[in-house]
């Protein structure tokens, strides 16, 4: 089955298929902006599917009754809230399986958290469909707390921003082939503001693309062709594109691989400038000196882009990723978030580790390949690392303030 028909096919077969063995049940790993928009959306559908929200600490379980166990997205300066969550806890390599109307339910306002995780029952059931929101360093991490949980039929959607998580996940947490569950991958263009947890105003409408990726595995037919795409897929991927509010559409791999480049590119420039100058995204506009390093970093990413085997042949790509066009989307988007402090920013100054090796260093690794040296994509790397020791040595070494001296004094 070509991509094309199975695009033009994809209701007809997904609805087979939901009728297969599938649970039905999709588990969202990673609950920041894009997992609390995404379980959100899928809990306002006319028809929602059952969903485990995974929460891999228990302080984020803290949080989570908190709120009183609730997802809102505010709008237009009104939150519309959903309930109805089942949650999974993981304490310790243990995932605790908490239904909505269960332990949580009935004791949360009378037992610690600790105490309801010990009256909860282990959940070891297999995930078929999982969405990971975690940010790109934490992928393979994540992933290793839920493996044991996902088998070759089961679909794995990948939902962030920067590349080469994939191979990371085949070389650490699925090195054998045959055990690989499917990968789908997606971006999102939504404008979305953090408000507290399980809290998240929606700011800008935007689009979500979906691509499942082809499977490593020889073809299963005997004529060679690859024409039974897994259940779990096809499942996901229809619930998912009928979804209204993440008005999601499906892209075949190679769409799909052209639209994140053009994301890369824009967060290889704004991410790690932002830190290096410590500014705002609208800071970094109508500044002749930014202008020049933004052209500059561009230059080195676009050839690169450029020269990828996987986008030879394809019609355009030269002119979609010449500096000159990435640089107008960059400083349209920046104008666009002007007063917005960039995701690496906010990484350095709560001393987390950066996205930086999955977007300039993605660039690099590529360029390593094609035998193109990336020199200023790899300084802005390493300087964006060194800011980052910086902080947090600052953070080790300060001076915590003292105040028993002036209360002994009254």
């Amino acid at each position: 089955m070509t991509w094309k028909t199975w695009m033009q096919d994809v209701d007809e077969i997904s609805q087979k298929a939901a009728k297969g063995h599938l649970s039905g049940r999709i588990h969202i790993l990673g609950l920041g902006n894009v997992g609390t928009f995404v379980a959100h959306s899928l809990a306002s559908r006319k028809s929602p599917v059952p969903l485990t929200l995974l929460l891999h600490r228990t302080e984020i379980y803290r949080n989570w009754l908190a709120v009183k166990r609730r997802v809102s997205i505010n709008s237009n300066g009104l939150d519309d809230i959903k309930t109805g969550f089942d949650v999974n806890v993981l304490e310790g390599q243990t995932w605790h399986s908490l239904p909505y109307g269960g332990h949580e339910g009935i004791n949360s306002n009378t037992q610690s958290d600790h105490s309801q995780l010990d009256d909860s029952s282990q959940d070891d059931e297999n995930i078929d469909c999982l969405i990971v929101t975690v940010k790109a360093p934490q992928t393979v991490k994540a992933l290793k707390s839920v493996c044991h949980r996902l088998t070759p039929e089961s679909t794995v959607l990948l939902l962030q921003n920067g590349m080469g998580t994939i191979d990371e996940l085949n070389s650490e947490v699925f090195p054998d082939p045959y055990q690989r569950p499917h990968y789908m991958l997606g971006i999102i263009s939504h404008g979305l503001l953090r408000q507290e947890p399980f809290r998240v105003s929606h700011t800008g409408v935007g689009t979500t693309i979906l691509s499942p990726l082809p499977s490593a595995m020889p073809p299963k037919s005997a004529e060679g062709k690859d024409d039974d795409w897994a259940p779990s897929t096809k499942y996901l991927l229809r619930t998912l594109t009928l979804t209204p509010q993440l008005v999601a559409v499906a892209e075949t791999p190679t769409a799909l691989m052209q639209y994140q480049l053009e994301k890369l590119a824009v967060n290889c420039v704004i991410n790690p400038l932002t830190v290096l100058l410590d500014c705002e995204n609208g800071e970094l506009v109508s500044k002749f000196n930014v202008a020049r390093a933004m052209r500059l970093l561009l230059i080195e990413i676009s050839t690169v882009i450029c020269s990828l085997p996987e986008l030879q042949g394809v019609p355009g790509v030269n002119a979609r990723f010449a500096p000159e066009r990435l640089r107008y989307i960059a400083i349209h988007i920046a104008n666009k978030t002007a007063k917005n402090t960039s995701s690496m920013l906010q990484d350095v100054r709560k001393s987390k580790k950066t996205e930086i090796d999955y977007l300039n260093g993605y660039i690099i690794r590529r360029g390593e390949e094609l035998g193109i040296k990336c020199v200023l994509n790899y300084l802005v790397k390493q300087l964006v690392i060194s800011r980052c020791h910086v902080v947090r040595w600052r953070e080790r070494n300060a001076v915590p303030l003292d105040l028993s001296d002036l209360e002994n004094e009254d």
